[in-house]
């Protein structure tokens, strides 16, 4: 663990801050190369990017204090003090992204689920990468295991979750971009990428050290869960709504095929 990774004079700078904000740029270079197909101007997507970075920040700091309320209650200035705590949420995060993304793209008359479908991979390799910054601070760590490749958090062996988040993005990143070269409109690769990450942080949640809701089911493979489901539904109503808007229509005043006599 390395919460701190340098001091600028009297500021010390956490790791999970630092490779935040190389998600953030990385993200936004994707996003920005994307885009280009779609007649976007640079200007407004790296306005675009920022206020969508600020939403999603608010989002997911609003969701980690709902869902960790109790140790809120008693002293509410915790709420703004994000940098001691590092507290987060994904699913916090992109609500309050789609939220300012959908405000924004109304003054500019970008459709949300073209912008959606550009920032799919985008999410994904900035998720990737914020995920050194949580094994370095220490935030979603793992289960205590024996398993030889566990590292060493909190003075005990400890599956190595973030990696294995990290992978699991790479891996949604490198689908994405392969299903899709080109940005779409319709709001299904988002759809994608939302149920492939949903599927796999179901899959790897058992191996983290997370509060239990039910049994063995945390709060964040339940979320989890119904994200994937609601993210493979859409996605499959998008496909049967296209698929019926690209039918020709057949009008009742279309003449009848005649057959040829001898």
């Amino acid at each position: 663990m390395k919460p701190v990774l340098f001091q600028l004079g009297p500021f010390p700078v956490s790791s999970f801050g630092v490779f935040l904000l190389v998600a953030f740029v990385a993200g936004i270079a994707v996003l920005r190369a994307r885009t280009k197909g779609l007649g976007w101007d640079a200007g407004g997507v790296l306005d675009l990017s920022l206020y969508t970075i600020i939403g999603g920040v608010v989002g997911a700091r609003v969701g980690y204090v709902l869902v960790n309320l109790p140790d809120f209650v008693g002293d509410p200035a915790r709420v703004v003090t994000i940098w001691k705590d590092a507290g987060l949420t994904f699913y916090g995060a992109l609500a309050g992204g789609a939220i300012v993304a959908w405000l924004y793209g109304r003054s500019r008359r970008w459709a949300l689920g073209a912008i959606a479908d550009a920032a799919a991979p985008s999410l994904a390799l900035g998720y990737a990468i914020a995920m050194i910054g949580t094994l370095l601070y220490g935030l979603n760590y793992g289960r205590p295991s024996n398993a030889p490749w566990a590292v060493t958090l909190f003075g005990q062996a400890r599956h190595p979750t973030q990696l294995y988040l990290m992978a699991a993005a790479l891996v949604i990143f490198a689908v994405l971009m392969w299903r899709d070269g080109a940005p779409r409109t319709s709001g299904r690769l988002f759809w994608e990428f939302l149920f492939l990450y949903g599927a796999a942080r179901a899959l790897i949640e058992p191996f983290m050290d997370s509060p239990r809701l039910v049994g063995s089911l945390t709060l964040a493979q339940a979320a989890s869960i119904a994200a994937a489901i609601i993210a493979a539904v859409l996605w499959l109503a998008q496909g049967r709504a296209g698929a019926a808007a690209d039918e020709p229509e057949r009008g009742g005043d279309e003449p009848a095929s005649v057959e040829p006599r001898d």
